[in-house]
């Protein structure tokens, strides 16, 4: 028998990202048709997929990521300072 042993991940930083809007209101006829449906979803899809490897490029590039230098930047400019992120 093994024990098992658990060890806590470090807390790291959340990446979000608000993409543009899609619209759909007012194409409810036009969504019923499956081709035009299916390419309504492969555009969301690809959206989507740009977002989250943009973000995943900026989570590489960012100097922050892990939890000891944010906690280098804040006893270095006080509790209260914002650790600096990325301009999307």
């Amino acid at each position: 028998m093994h024990p098992v042993v658990l060890t806590p991940k470090m807390p790291g930083r959340f990446y979000f990202i608000f993409g543009e809007p899609i619209e759909t209101k007012g194409r409810e006829k036009e969504l019923r048709d499956k081709e035009k449906a299916q390419h309504l979803y492969l555009h969301v899809k690809s959206e989507v997929e740009s977002c989250i490897k943009y973000l995943k490029e900026k989570r590489e590039e960012d100097p922050y990521r892990s939890i000891l230098p944010r906690l280098l930047y804040q006893a270095a400019h006080g509790s209260d300072a914002e650790i600096p992120t990325f301009e999307p």
